[in-house]
């Protein structure tokens, strides 16, 4: 019997808690919940002492900031690095934190989708752990293998990809993902490692929180609920800060704030169910959303590609004849036929769907909506510099290597993406 899954598009995880609220403690936290790598107490540290900070704050589209009352982030514009990040295609959460800590496009590094099927080793999902934590679903080499090949310790709190083994190595110090972890004892555990001796200190933190994402997705970016988390998140930004001045090693600590992708609103009006144009039986897999990936069986490419010629508010793309610009199309987890969605709307493959307004990402990089937030200050930063045009998000991962001192890995990225940030 012909096996058929549907892939549904998950909307990320669950609502982070409130800053004001608290679970453990940050001592239980880094002594039981964290997974301590076994090389951890006995590598001995890269005599440098800078430390590098990147915090991520899901989904905060690039221009929350004139929208909601954020002064800590506003502070952080006239002391260092300001401007917007472009995230690659598609603008999804996975793909996009791997990204940045790889430099490689999602075509190349593997994670094509939140959701996606590789032939040998099966589906891969957001919410699927056992697939989330095979290390031989993610290619390239994030910043922590790098940084550890050249003597520098890593933690991460929540980074996509820390969980897996990627080519047998995670983080020194990491996490697995547990939302109900509040961004107060997140950052106790950043403080933590910041403060710990320099024979056992990482050098670089990654770590994440999943706001303002979920509530952008369940009321829409243009929603009271949206901009109200912001300004909680730009708090969480402010008690971080707060907390790093206090450190004897403040002024040798860079501190970077991004985002993975921006969001946009879509209404039931322009909903789209592929139901309704499709037969189920014509597919091996499909993976519905934004993007939509279908994974036609032998010989139906031609069929559905002319059943898809009327529908609305939707480009309809064989693989190989995705934009250039995307840099998309060629990786084999990728099915034959993708569909983009114009902004506003939303594609369903269901029977009985339920169409309402929220917010959603994954669409084309270069509307202005998808653009992310980007901040940065520390000693290797300069004063007071905006960044007029959006820096691709691949440039995260040069950077971070410049900062560390060390060599990069083969990446998509170019140099003078870098020197725009550190060169005013």
């Amino acid at each position: 019997m012909r096996k058929y899954i549907m892939i549904r598009l998950l909307l990320l995880f669950v609502p982070g808690l409130m800053i004001g609220c608290t679970t453990r403690s940050a001592t239980t936290i880094i002594g039981s919940a964290a997974t301590v790598n076994d090389n951890a107490v006995v590598k001995e540290q890269k005599g440098n002492e800078r430390k590098v900070v990147i915090l991520s704050l899901d989904g905060f589209r690039a221009d929350y900031l004139d929208k909601a009352r954020t002064p800590n982030l506003d502070s952080i514009a006239s002391v260092g690095v300001s401007g917007r990040l472009r995230p690659s295609f598609p603008t999804l959460t996975f793909p996009n934190h791997y990204s940045m800590v790889t430099g490689l496009y999602p075509n190349h590094h593997g994670l094509v989708a939140n959701s996606f099927f590789d032939k040998k080793l099966g589906r891969y999902s957001i919410g699927d752990r056992q697939s989330v934590e095979r290390g031989d679903f993610y290619h390239g080499e994030p910043i922590w293998a790098t940084a550890g090949r050249q003597g520098i310790r890593s933690a991460s709190f929540f980074w996509v990809g820390s969980e897996a083994a990627i080519g047998g190595k995670r983080p020194d110090y990491w996490m697995q993902y547990n939302s109900k972890i509040s961004p107060l004892t997140r950052i106790d555990s950043v403080i933590h490692w910041l403060s710990m001796p320099q024979e056992t200190a990482p050098g670089i933190i990654l770590w994440y929180i999943e706001e303002p994402d979920y509530t952008g997705h369940t009321y829409s970016p243009d929603s009271r609920q949206a901009i109200e988390k912001v300004e909680q998140m730009d708090k969480v930004v402010g008690e971080m800060l707060a907390r790093l001045r206090k450190l004897p090693n403040r002024d040798q600590i860079d501190f970077l704030i991004v985002s993975d992708h921006g969001m946009a609103t879509y209404t039931p009006e322009q909903s789209i169910n592929l139901a309704q144009w499709l037969d189920e039986k014509d597919f091996e897999y499909i993976v519905d959303g934004v993007p939509a990936i279908l994974y036609p069986l032998p010989g139906k490419v031609d069929k559905v590609m002319k059943q898809l010629e009327q529908v609305p508010h939707v480009k309809v793309y064989r693989k190989a004849d995705i934009p250039d610009r995307l840099h998309y199309g060629s990786n084999p987890r990728i099915g034959e036929i993708v569909l983009i969605p114009d902004i506003g709307t939303y594609i369903y493959f269901s029977t009985n769907p339920t169409f309402v307004t929220g917010g959603a990402h994954g669409y084309d990089n270069a509307h202005p909506e998808m653009l992310a937030l980007f901040a940065a200050f520390g000693p290797d930063f300069p004063n007071a510099h905006r960044i007029e045009q959006p820096i691709p998000n691949i440039t995260i991962y040069p950077l971070l290597c410049r900062l560390l001192g060390i060599t990069p890995a083969p990446h998509d990225a170019k140099e003078q993406d870098v020197e725009r940030i550190l060169q005013p």
